[in-house]
Order: C-alpha cells, then structure tokens, then sequence
C-alpha cells in the first residue's frame, strides 16, 4: 500500500466476461459472486445476533460500523450473566468477522483490472482507493486468485457455521416473540 497525491486509475472498459478473458475466468467470476452471498449472510447472522444483545442491553441503536458493533458485543458477554462464560469465544469470532470484512470490502470496492496472462490459475489485479486527508489518496493494489477468492469463501462460511453457537445461546436467553413468523 502507498499514499500518493496522484493517481491514475485504471478504468477496464472491458465486458465482464469478455472475450479475452482466460478460458476458467467463469470460475473466477463465480466464486466472486460466492463470495458476496456468503457476506451478506454472515453478517446477516451476526447483525441478527448484535440486534438480540441490543434487546438484553436496552440500547435501541444499530452502529454501522462493526468497530461499534463488537463493542455491544463484547459489552454483552462481559454484562449478560448466561453470556459471560462464552465472552472469549465471543471476541474471537467477532474479531475474525471484522478481519474477513476488510477482505469482502476490497473485493466489493476494488477497481477490477483484467486477468493476468500465463497465469497458473484464474488471477486479476485489483486497486483500491481510500481518500486519508486533503489529497491523499491510499492506493492497494492486489494481485488475486481464484484460490484466494475460494479460502476467503471457505472463511465466511466457517465464520457463519461458528455463530450458530452463539445464535442458540442468545435464542435461549431472549427468545423471538411468538408474533415472529419463522420460515
């Protein structure tokens, strides 16, 4: 990662796919969107569960951010009496969710470039950009694979299976009104 007041950005006016793409990069392009789906329920699961410690703390406000997020988290295993035992656990989890969402943004924020040639398997460069002060710019570029793409996947649906536990253990402690229609 640099920080310049420069940059050029790279605009792919290409077709997505397009026709010089490698013969694999569905592939790619599929465990991409994969990915993306398997986010959006992971943090579906976890904003679920953040929502429920919200109901046992009295706090009526979502943050946005998952820095604010883990603090109710991490403020309802350390307050909530059947939670405490699991508070460590609880941290765990939700600091590797916070690590895999930096890795989702850049996936779903890069400035995609095209496929790398010769490569041993699907591989594109991505850029991101961040703004940091008055003109300065953070550039990332990265060179990522379809197997990167693949462990990042395997990682939100391990994340996803392991808040399952602490689904049950907020069900048992604040139950959903029998109102809630289940599907």
């Amino acid at each position: 990662m640099t920080s310049q007041t420069n940059v050029l950005l790279r605009i792919s006016a290409a077709n997505t796919p397009d026709h010089t793409d490698p013969t694999n990069a569905n592939e790619f392009y599929a465990a991409l969107g994969t990915l993306s789906v398997s986010w959006g329920r992971l943090e579906g699961h976890a904003t679920g569960n953040v929502l429920t410690i919200m109901t046992l703390l009295g706090v009526a406000k979502l943050p946005s951010k998952w820095s604010d997020r883990r603090y109710l988290w991490e403020k309802g295993f350390s307050s909530v009496q059947g939670l405490q035992p699991h508070k460590d656990s609880a941290l765990a989890l939700m600091n590797a969710i916070i690590a895999a969402a930096r890795d989702r943004n850049y996936a779903a924020h890069a400035a995609w470039g095209d496929f790398e040639r010769g490569a041993d398997e699907p591989t594109m460069t991505a850029r991101a950009l961040k703004a940091k002060k008055a003109g300065i710019i953070e550039v990332d570029d990265r060179r990522i694979t379809l197997s990167m793409v693949k462990q990042a996947l395997e990682e939100c649906n391990r994340l996803n299976r392991e808040m399952t536990h602490f689904t049950n253990l907020l069900a048992c402690l604040a139950p959903p009104p029998a109102s809630v229609l289940r599907m």
